[in-house]
């Protein structure tokens, strides 16, 4: 009894072995058990080994399914393939496009928004900044004492440095050069968690202020300049013509917010001095102690403000909660909130391309299972299932898929290294970007999803009666296929609706730059070419030095051929670091309802520069030969400034203002000129002040080192170069150029990131154009095809050709109208999302929202005038003969 309950047991996994194997495994199974009971085997070790036959006969199963079923599936759908080239090649190449375009985009969200910054336990990495919100500055930097005392204060911080970014010439290596550089205190190296590859980084006793110059050089400064001896460490090399002993040499790549820093030199902060708490040019770099967030650190850092004054003893000039806040966020957040709207908005962009790239697929696989229709409906009358031709379809586009996965790969490769060349320089850790792990999982699953939902496109129809009505028909087109026609109509609907809103979206980014690009800088950027040069101290010790040097420069320069002038500024436009200094006016009083007594941008001049950059004067004159050093001290203002403070440029005129850090000098505004772009082209024109470089060496002591040096030239810039090296070099060959180009490479470079979203946007666009017009030239098609024989009738009883044109044209006016009407309503909400990217237009701007709509239309007509014409030469006698 108990061995007949025992076999019972095991009649499941009979039923689980495959048909032609079944009787012969259960024959021996049954033999096996009488076998192991006859020698003594238990109740309970019976069923055990019972369990194991159950294990064993669903592996069979498995495996019958897996090697007998999908393999037969993927063989039969690779000969179907490898029978229809054209169509394969159609496909696989649509595909490709679309998650090859994907997976470069992804990886560079992925490269530059979601993987964490390449520093030890990175999250923990955190910025402080100030605010001065009353003068418009919502991050500014801070000052000294205000981070030492921050440094003593606050207990969020296991560690705080701080550093700022210049540019720095550096010698001793095969030619000296002008190099990205930065003094930093030495938490800097702690906070981050890196220490050198050989050498070491510098410790406090290097930053102090009377230590030796010291620095640590960078793994691709180190290589490019130095050759990758390691005996560098120990040696001098020149850093603005001092003698400098490197320390060390840090890992490949190691940065700080993406400023591609090559050499950090020590700030050397007197860490008892707390005076000139108004000289703001600090980053701060923390790490929070163990167990704290950045919320609790912001907590804390806003107790801190709200007494600062206190613990300071009044001294003034102090963060306070109102005026002058101080801020905390994380350095990840830092560094990639700048292009995160970008880059998500191109990746929704590729989204969308992959969308419509899957409604074609779909629509293309749809017509091919139409001309199978005759081809499966034998199979289904031989007995396949559903679920076998199901699993037939979905094996095919798959299998499609991931051929489109793999050409993917390869696009997303080659489109990776063009992102790398044409790329803006700004754009952060654009070279960590690369087909990592998690970029290949993300285009392995969008192949796997993108074969999963085409592939099952065609299963809809394999119903009992749409089989026996194609054996009926023997394979003939009929009138029937209506359903199709609506599922291919609906894809085609989806297609030209994402096609429009991608359009819309590029449509309105081209508007913003051409509103850029209309812009005028405030000078003329035709004809100038422009370097940068700085004097070191050791070679040029006295203020009055440098403006002394740049006269005999200008004079070697202006004798070039072609050169018609020669100037020198200390900031180029259009686009450079804000000045905010506090500056008097004269005769006008501190009110709280009027302007700050600061001015954005301060401007140092050399030479007839007004005049070298094609500055117009609006009022009174601008610096001539008669404004020398020992002369009265003059200013140059711009229209922003005297419309500010004095209400119009007549006003200004003759007015009297007090730079900050000059004593009890006042100059006179003997000028006022056009407003120049100096915070970007996109910004709105600050107030600028213009001195020159001779008055400000006599009046102040001080000159700017770093000068940017612009000729007017008479033909084309570019060819002055190897002469302008020549007279640079004739005049101090230890001096290195740096930024020698024209100034419309300069102003193109203002322009670089705006123009790289809307050039990738607007392929997109042309893409997913094209993409809707061969869909929708498929549908209707299609369409005439399916209905070959009524147009026949029709055209037989009678009717007009322009009737039987018109009816065709009429469908695909509808099709492409709810297409339109669906993506301008999901347009009209995404297009907001773009608000923050565009520049002189609105981001539902009535222009680009009836503009685009209608060029989609026309290309739409066009596409389905090609199926109506074709539609007039239906033969009616031909078609009812075939009949």
């Amino acid at each position: 009894m108990i061995d007949a309950v025992l076999r019972l047991l095991l009649l499941p996994a009979r039923w689980l072995v495959p048909g032609e194997e079944r009787d012969r495994w259960w024959e021996e199974w049954c033999s096996d058990l009488h076998a192991l009971r006859g020698g003594g085997m238990s109740v309970v070790d019976a069923v055990v080994w019972g369990m194991g036959i159950h294990g064993a006969a669903a592996r069979m199963r498995l495996e019958e399914v897996v090697m007998d079923g999908w393999m037969k599936e993927i063989r039969h759908s690779i000969r179907g393939l490898l029978l229809a080239p054209g169509f394969t090649a159609v496909t696989v190449a649509t595909l490709a496009l679309g998650i090859g375009a994907n997976t470069a985009i992804f990886s560079v969200v992925n490269g530059v928004v979601l993987e964490p910054l390449p520093y030890p336990d990175s999250d923990e990495l955190v910025t402080v900044s100030s605010a001065f919100p009353t003068l418009g500055f919502e991050t500014f930097w801070v000052s000294p004492p205000e981070f030492l005392e921050l440094q003593e204060r606050a207990r969020s911080f296991e560690t705080l440095g701080g550093w700022r970014g210049s540019q720095t010439s550096v010698g001793g290596g095969e030619r000296p050069e002008r190099i990205q550089g930065a003094v930093a205190t030495a938490e800097v190296f702690e906070v981050l968690g890196v220490s050198a590859l050989f050498g070491r980084t510098f410790g406090p006793d290097d930053d102090r202020p009377d230590a030796a110059p010291v620095a640590v050089l960078s793994h691709e400064l180190w290589e490019r300049s130095f050759g990758g001896d390691r005996s560098i460490v120990g040696r001098e090399i020149e850093v603005d013509g001092a003698l400098t002993t490197v320390l060390g040499v840090m890992p490949p790549g190691f940065d700080l917010r993406d400023e591609g820093i090559e050499i950090w030199e020590p700030l050397g902060l007197d860490r008892g001095m707390r005076t000139n708490r108004g000289s703001h040019f600090l980053n701060l770099v923390g790490r929070l102690a163990p167990g704290v967030s950045v919320q609790s650190a912001r907590t804390e850092l806003e107790g801190l403000v709200a007494g600062w004054e206190e613990a300071s003893a009044g001294a003034g000039h102090v963060p306070t909660p109102d005026n002058h806040p101080m801020l905390i966020d994380s350095l990840h957040e830092q560094v990639v909130s700048p292009v995160r709207t970008a880059l998500f908005v191109l990746l929704g962009a590729v989204g969308l391309v992959l969308l419509i790239a899957c409604a074609n697929v779909a629509n293309l696989l749809l017509a091919r299972a139409e001309a199978r229709q005759k081809e499966v409906s034998v199979r289904v009358a031989l007995g396949a299932g559903r679920s076998r031709l199901m699993r037939q379809f979905l094996t095919e586009g798959v299998l499609l898929a991931a051929l489109g996965g793999v050409a993917g790969l390869v696009l997303a490769w080659g489109g990776l290294e063009l992102l790398r060349a044409l790329g803006p320089g700004e754009l952060p850790r654009l070279r960590e970007v690369s087909l990592d792990a998690p970029v290949l999982l993300f285009t392995g699953g969008v192949a796997l999803l993108t074969g999963v939902l085409f592939g099952l496109a065609p299963a809809r129809y394999l119903t009992g009666s749409t089989m026996a009505s194609t054996l009926r028909d023997g394979g003939l087109r009929s009138t029937a296929g209506g359903g199709k026609v609506r599922l291919r109509s609906l894809l085609v609907v989806s297609e030209v609706a994402l096609a429009l809103i991608l359009t819309l979206g590029s449509g309105l980014l081209i508007r913003s730059f051409s509103a850029l690009t209309a812009v005028d800088p405030g000078f003329e950027t035709g004809g100038l070419l422009t370097f940068e040069l700085y004097l070191p101290a050791a070679s040029y010790p006295e203020a009055a030095d440098m403006p002394a040097f740049h006269t005999g420069l200008a004079e070697r320069l202006g004798a070039l051929a072609g050169v018609e002038a020669v100037a020198a500024m200390s900031g180029l436009p259009p686009r450079r670091d804000l000045s905010a200094n506090d500056t008097e006016f004269e005769g006008l009083e501190r009110r709280e309802d009027g302007p700050a007594h600061n001015v954005d941008y301060y401007q140092t001049v050399h030479g007839p520069y007004l005049e070298t950059m094609g500055i117009e004067v609006v009022a009174g004159r601008g610096f001539t030969s008669a404004d020398r050093g020992d002369t009265q001290p003059v200013a140059v203002v711009n229209e922003t400034l005297a419309r500010v403070f004095y209400g119009d440029a007549q006003a200004a005129l003759g007015r009297r203002i007090r730079p900050c850090c000059g004593g009890d000098v006042w100059f006179e505004i003997v000028g006022i000129v056009d407003d120049v772009k100096q915070g970007g082209l996109d910004v709105p024109a600050g107030t600028e002040l213009y001195t020159l470089a001779e008055q400000t060496a006599t009046v102040f002591g001080f000159a700017p080192r770093a000068m940017h040096l612009v000729l007017r030239t008479a033909g084309a810039s570019e060819g002055l170069v190897p002469a302008v090296r020549q007279a640079v070099a004739s005049a101090d060959p230890t001096l290195p150029l740096a930024g020698l180009r024209t100034m419309d490479e300069v102003v193109a470079g203002a322009r670089a990131r705006p123009r790289f979203l809307t050039t990738l946007l607007g392929v997109f666009a042309v893409v997913a154009l094209v993409l809707a017009a061969v869909g929708t030239y498929g549908v209707m098609s299609y369409a005439v095809a399916q209905r070959r024989k009524e147009l026949g009738i029709r055209m037989a009883l009678g009717a007009e050709a322009a009737t039987v044109q018109r009816l065709v044209l009429r469908r695909g006016l509808v099709v492409t109208g709810v297409g339109l009407v669906v993506g301008l309503l999901g347009a009209w909400w995404l297009t907001g999302l773009l608000e923050s990217l565009l520049y002189g237009v609105a981001a539902r701007d009535a222009v680009t929202f009836a503009a685009v709509p209608a060029l989609l239309l026309l290309v739409a007509l066009t596409a389905t005038w090609i199926p109506a014409r074709r539609a007039t030469r239906v033969d009616p006698v031909e078609v009812l003969r075939g009949d």
